[in-house]
């Protein structure tokens, strides 16, 4: 008894290290399905992961010659019953089983069970052990449950570096990359570029007259008019394009593959929101028009050199803000 107990100790902190040696998704998905093959004496094992609307985003299976689970779910199927029901299901028998269905038939599976992982209440994924024969897993019910259990605090764990990843590279008040991440992003772009020749443009804005509204306003309005501000910005371009804030109202945009005149349309697209859409002030109910400024640089028309578009964009930026102050003044003198 005494060894079979330090034996099962040693399997449980085997199954510790492997899964908890791991941080990322990708990585964490087939550690689990190596692991639950290994302590079950399983056959097979899938595990296929959804997002909080309950579609698949990723999955993982050492099944071979058959469709993926994403690709065979059902809508009234086992895989749909388990993240609705949110409990296990056990099929000793197949044949016996009128939901099973009909590509694990084909496959020569005979029995498996399917396990709901749970996280913060929800089913955020289901592992799947398989059997080429029947009943295989009538005495493994409670090693299965506690298997569950590992997996769902290696998903926490994955999701929690995952959120501190992130936290990491972005704004804390826009939710938009850092200047850390921007920079990182440059380099790496500089690389592409230098072995693509393909174009790349860098866009520097801001709000005329932030101070104006901080000082006339608030600051709890200068951060609504920055968080909107930001929110444009992120509208008017691809999901590929880095949208960062690097300071004060200051936002850089890094955008792939586009040409200067092409970001000089996003420029534009940016500044049209700003007018069609006023600002409501929070609290009061007012509403602001903004405008910005912005400068463009692009390669290869402006510079050979990526990172030096940072620059020639910046000093464009200015430029066109002193010839609006200038503007200004006149107009008051006039």
């Amino acid at each position: 008894m005494e060894d079979a107990a330090v034996k099962a100790f040693e399997k449980m902190y085997e199954v510790t290290c492997c899964l908890f040696s791991r941080s990322d998704l990708k990585d964490i998905l087939p550690a689990i399905v190596q692991v639950t093959v290994e302590l079950i004496g399983a056959d097979y094992a899938s595990i296929v992961l959804f997002d909080d609307e309950g579609r698949v985003i990723d999955e993982f299976e050492n099944l071979i010659d058959l469709k993926p689970v994403s690709q065979r779910m059902r809508p009234g199927g086992v895989t749909r019953r388990i993240v609705s029901t949110m409990k296990p299901v056990f099929v000793p028998e197949v044949l016996e089983h009128e939901d099973t269905n009909p590509e694990l038939l084909k496959s020569g599976i005979r029995s498996y069970v399917g396990m709901p992982l749970m996280v913060d209440d929800r089913v955020k994924a289901i592992l799947y052990v398989y059997s080429t024969k029947s009943h295989a897993f009538d005495e493994h019910q409670k090693m299965l449950t506690t298997m569950a259990r590992f997996a769902e605090l290696a998903l926490k764990n994955a999701h929690l570096v995952q959120e501190m990843k992130a936290l990491a590279i972005r704004d804390g008040l826009t939710g938009l990359y850092n200047y850390r991440y921007l920079h990182e992003r440059l380099d790496e772009e500089a690389e592409r570029v230098r072995r693509s020749k393909q174009p790349i443009s860098v866009v520097f804005m801001d709000l005329d007259q932030f101070k104006f509204i901080n000082d006339t306003y608030g600051h709890a309005c200068g951060d609504a008019a920055l968080q909107y501000f930001a929110s444009l910005c992120r509208q008017s371009v691809r999901s590929s394009d880095i949208v960062a804030r690097t300071g004060g109202d200051e936002i850089v945009m890094l955008l792939p593959s586009t040409t200067g005149e092409q970001a000089a349309s996003v420029v534009k697209r940016i500044r049209e929101a700003l007018v069609a859409k006023p600002m409501q002030l929070p609290d009061c109910g007012q509403t602001v028009a903004l405008t910005m400024s912005a400068g463009v640089a692009s390669y290869p028309e402006d510079s050979s050199d990526v990172r030096q578009l940072v620059k020639i964009a910046d000093d464009r930026l200015i430029e066109e803000k002193r010839i609006k102050r200038s503007a200004m003044r006149g107009t008051a003198g006039d």
